[in-house]
């Protein structure tokens, strides 16, 4: 397989939801850098579409209880809470591809501090999957804990407390959000595996291409 990695990276415009500085493709560094965004980033995007059409299909749930307070009144109007929850699905956001862009931008800084093993692939492997689930955790404890606040403020705000008991709707709110908190982790997990293999893709890729390297670099010397 022929592959042309600095002309193919050379002319490639690497974009995300918020802006990530262009890098040059100097080294192999660098070419690693760059395939893991672009075999990661798409994984990066979907979640986070996935985890904001769960939470609004959630928010749609608790709209049908209307007895709680919860839905429209106004039935050409949207329910108070739906404002709420885009409110805080921006905020997510923010923090989300703040998260992202760091993660993308210190790359090159993961392979400085374990330089030994930079051209050993498998270690190179391990440590972005370290990477990856300490990231995921950090990106699910983050929408959970805004999520979670966020509901209950909905909760609050529609007297839910005062109207079914406080007993009641503590049990209430309790089993809707294990139930959310749940599908959430099915994502996450689902991302954790979609990650690992394009890391390992993306490895591979690389693998190839030293290989390719390294038999043309003795071809050229046998025959000279």
């Amino acid at each position: 397989m022929k592959l042309s990695l600095i002309i193919f990276m050379a002319s490639l415009t690497l974009t995300f939801a918020s802006s990530l500085p262009e890098i040059q493709a100097t080294s192999i560094i660098d070419y690693i850098s760059q395939l893991l965004f672009i075999y990661l980033n798409p994984i990066f995007q979907n979640t986070f579409k996935q985890l904001t059409q769960l939470v609004f299909v959630f928010g749609e749930r608790l709209s049908q209880t209307g007895q709680h307070g919860l839905a429209r009144l106004d039935k050409t109007q949207p329910a108070p809470w739906v404002s709420e929850l885009f409110s805080g699905v921006n905020f997510i956001s923010t923090q989300w591809n703040n998260h992202i862009t760091d993660f993308f931008a210190n790359i090159p800084t993961i392979f400085e501090n374990h330089g030994r093993n930079l051209m050993n692939f498998s270690a190179i492997k391990q440590i972005l999957h370290e990477t990856v689930e300490n990231l995921l955790g950090e990106l699910k404890k983050l929408y959970l804990n805004k999520i979670n606040a966020l509901m209950i403020s909905i909760f609050a705000d529609a007297n839910l407390l005062e109207s079914v008991g406080r007993k009641r709707a503590t049990f209430y709110i309790d089993e809707l959000l294990n139930g959310f908190q749940r599908q959430v982790s099915d994502i996450f997990n689902q991302t954790k595996e979609q990650l690992n293999h394009n890391i390992d893709d993306s490895i591979d890729l690389v693998i190839t291409y030293w290989n390719h390297i390294k038999d043309r670099f003795i071809g050229y010397i046998l025959n000279h």
